[in-house]
């Protein structure tokens, strides 16, 4: 169990110094909707930013296999805070008091989870239909919040919350296949999905996963940080959270005093998350100038 706590916020630090490379490299370029994929593609710094993030991944897979769902998600979510040390050490940028309140939320949810773990962390046989009914719910959030956002761009308006939403729900998607893929490569004495089923949460994975990545790249460009990180990061968390219940059947610890410590828990890393990505200086760290992205973008036949 230790490793596999260990093992997310090794993670949540690579996902986080992912994000930040990656961006940076998504403001050089005027690229835009699929084909900016294709122009940072021949960005070595960028990639560089991909190697961090898959890194991540085989280290959040890992996790999945040993920790419970809620509390890997927790610790990822929460790695918004390696933001703001990053933005400490190398920017010298000491926290202001909105900062500092995201982090003690952030944390203090994380060690109440941590402090809750049981054995909730295998996974229950998932039938053929289940998966199906859950992908076909997922997809459907996911394209509906798509498509109000471009509703919404096409009227002048949109703050890039439900274009963010859109991003979230379908990393959240992604990182839900993760756990059913994680099963499968690593049953760690559980129930072990058939090939055909472990074959087919990989490529949910990859689809899902890319639908999130091409969306956030478009959203960071286009909207400001503060808006669409929070919109981003929270779903991202949730998603897995409730699937592991809905659909893999991982329980809530036993007892109503751990039961509320885990939701109180939860409930803080939520509210850390959306004051830390709200934060200006957070922000500023995804997109440094999102007005010049926007005029740029807007410049463009």
């Amino acid at each position: 169990m230790s490793a596999g706590v260990g093992a997310a916020v090794g993670a949540a630090i690579l996902y986080n110094l992912a994000v930040v490379v990656q961006k940076y490299e998504a403001e050089q370029t005027r690229a835009h909707g699929v084909r900016i994929v294709l122009a940072l593609a021949r960005r070595p710094v960028w990639l560089l930013g991909i190697a961090l993030q898959m890194a991540g991944f085989g280290l959040h897979v890992f996790a999945f296999t040993r920790a419970p769902v809620m509390i890997v998600q927790a610790i990822i979510g929460a790695g918004i805070v390696c933001v703001v040390a990053f933005a400490w050490v190398v920017l010298h940028e000491i926290p202001g008091r909105q900062e500092i309140a995201g982090i003690a939320l952030s944390v203090t949810g994380v060690v109440l989870l941590v402090l809750t773990i049981g054995e909730e962390a295998g996974i229950e046989p998932v039938s053929w239909v289940a998966l199906a009914v859950s992908v076909a719910v997922l997809g459907s959030v996911v394209a509906t919040a798509i498509g109000a956002s471009r509703a919404h761009g096409r009227r002048g308006g949109g703050t890039g919350v439900a274009v963010g939403l859109a991003a979230g729900v379908a990393f959240g998607s992604s990182d839900t296949m993760n756990r059913l893929m994680g099963a499968w490569l690593s049953p760690n004495g559980g129930w072990q999905p058939p090939f055909l089923m472990g074959v087919t949460a990989a490529v949910l994975l990859f689809c899902f996963g890319f639908v999130g990545f091409v969306t956030t790249q478009n959203a960071l460009k286009v909207h400001r940080a503060n808006r669409v990180v929070p919109s981003i990061q929270v779903p991202n968390m949730l998603v897995p959270v409730v699937m592991a219940t809905v659909l893999y059947g991982q329980p809530l610890p036993d007892g109503a005093l751990a039961t509320v410590t885990r939701l109180v828990g939860l409930a803080l890393v939520v509210f850390g998350i959306v004051v830390l990505a709200s934060s200006e200086r957070v922000a500023a760290t995804f997109a440094e100038d999102e007005l010049e992205a926007v005029g740029e973008l807007e410049e463009q036949p």
